[in-house]
């Protein structure tokens, strides 16, 4: 009789320890990153009123696609909100008006419907009297040319700018390994930069000329690989 009871709780030892092998382990669908915002940068004063925005890409944990939402106004509350647009780019454009302040935000969101909460809130100003100076013309690219096959570890970036006011010029330069690039200088005086490359890497970069009027143009992404 004793070796029957040691044969049943041995049983239900068993039985209560065994695991259930039905039991689903919910998958968490993880929220986006936040936008870092790049252009127009915070109390920038431009007079380029069809105005082309910047911001950084956001990768889901989860490989989920993204859109964004960007949203201006006149308010930092946002009320309301007088220009918005949903877009799976990194950039917008925006016809502004003249000799107005403006706020604006970006979140994004993946495919699943989760919202990243929204970036930063940044400032700029549109100049009332832009008819009175004529904003730099866009920067033309010398040095790596578009899409040019580069060799070494220091690479010197060189553009040329003009102005038809002939207005002293700097420039702020946006330069990295993705795209759109981040800022890494601001109020440069000469028309060259120096950076440190990587190799079989591609780079993108931008330059923004700015006149002494508060005038100021965007140049577009160029980009060049390393061998």
């Amino acid at each position: 009789m004793r070796n029957f009871y040691i044969v049943v709780l041995s049983s239900l030892f068993l039985f209560s320890c065994s695991g259930d092998d039905n039991t689903v382990t919910p998958i968490l669908d993880t929220v986006p990153s936040i936008p870092s915002l790049v252009f127009p940068t915070n109390n920038l004063v431009c007079t380029n009123f069809n105005l082309e925005f910047d911001w950084s890409r956001v990768v889901d944990g989860d490989g989920d696609s993204i859109q964004y939402t960007i949203d201006i106004a006149t308010d930092n509350t946002f009320t309301p909100v007088l220009f918005t647009a949903t877009t799976t780019e990194t950039v917008n454009t925006f016809t502004l008006e003249k000799g107005t302040t403006y706020f604006w935000r970006v979140k994004a969101t993946d495919s699943a419907g989760n919202d990243s909460g929204y970036s930063d809130i940044q400032t700029f100003f549109t100049e009332p009297d832009a008819g009175v100076n004529t904003i730099p013309n866009a920067p033309v690219v010398l040095s790596p040319s578009l899409g040019e096959l580069v060799s070494g570890t220091n690479i010197t970036l060189d553009w040329d700018a003009t102005d038809e006011d002939n207005d002293p010029l700097t420039f702020d330069l946006y330069f990295g390994d993705t795209n759109p690039p981040v800022l890494v200088s601001e109020n440069i005086n000469v028309s060259t930069f120096d950076v440190i490359v990587s190799a079989n890497t591609t780079y993108y970069w931008r330059v923004v000329v700015k006149d002494d009027k508060q005038g100021a143009t965007i140049g577009q992404i160029w980009n060049f690989r390393t061998e």
